[in-house]
């Protein structure tokens, strides 16, 4: 779990329960929260497929309990697999049963193993990262509907409750459960959609960027060293083209052709003598 996110909301909790001056039992009642919290979750799946849903919680799981691989990592596999291909190409597919702490890399490592054409390559790489986008994007709208409705179902929550208040003016008795029920879901609403869904929305909005500009990088970083370019030179060039938006990479240069490679070795030694 991150610690992070795990910290600000208890956090938020807390202080709204040392906000009742311990009370903060009197801030429980089972049929509001029935309704906000059993309303929300069931409309939401109302409107989702179990493969939507099951896609949605698995990706939030992901989020909470993991990072993104660090840049630095992916680009020391990427040269590790550049400086074999470089060496022989044949040695390749020593590099297919290898471990790698990046499932993308892992994946154009076997593409290139089972030699698929650069073009191909490419397309495969970008229908990826397509996928990675929407998986990522699904299961934001899917927390970001969620937390629209949780206010509602706190109205929701709120016109029942004044219904059983009038329902029974003539018992007072009655009339405190009905009140409950009409203050505590309006209450519930808010904290489930600012507290909870509001921050899990934007934690899923930071990993997704974060993600996706750590697999077009990779992505151009192997294509690079796949037409034979030198991977001595990925940091400069992946790490070179970070933005403070996180833009993504700009693209790199066509690595030089072997005659272009032995022009500057001649050229290097004609200044040497």
């Amino acid at each position: 779990m991150d610690i992070v996110s795990l910290t600000g909301v208890i956090g938020a909790l807390l202080l709204i329960a040392v906000a009742t001056g311990g009370q903060f039992t009197q801030f429980l009642d089972l049929p509001a929260a029935l309704i906000v919290f059993g309303g929300t979750f069931l409309c939401v799946l109302a409107k989702s497929s179990v493969a939507e849903f099951k896609a949605a919680y698995a990706t939030a799981r992901e989020v909470l309990t993991s990072q993104p691989t660090r840049l630095q990592d992916m680009i020391d596999e990427l040269i590790e697999v550049g400086r074999v291909a470089r060496h022989d190409d044949r040695w390749m597919v020593t590099l297919e049963d290898r471990e790698y702490k990046d499932r993308f890399i892992a994946k154009a490592v076997r593409m290139w193993v089972d030699g698929i054409d650069h073009a191909l390559l490419k397309d495969a790489l970008l229908r990826e990262i397509t996928e990675i986008k929407q998986r990522y994007e699904h299961a934001r709208d899917f927390f970001g509907y969620a937390q629209e409705l949780a206010p509602g179902m706190g109205m929701i929550g709120t016109l029942v409750g004044l219904v059983l208040m009038m329902g029974n003016v003539n018992d007072p008795r009655a009339i405190g459960p009905g009140m409950a029920v009409a203050l505590l879901t309006t209450l519930y609403g808010a904290v489930l959609a600012n507290v909870v869904l509001g921050p899990l929305v934007q934690k899923i909005n930071g990993y997704s960027r974060r993600a996706r500009r750590n697999y077009e990088l990779a992505m151009a970083g192997v294509l690079f060293v796949h037409k034979g370019g030198d991977p001595r030179l990925l940091p400069d060039l992946l790490l070179g083209n970070l933005s403070g938006d996180e833009a993504g990479p700009a693209a790199l240069p066509a690595p030089p052709s072997l005659k272009e490679e032995f022009q500057q070795v001649r050229d290097d030694e004609s200044v040497r003598g």
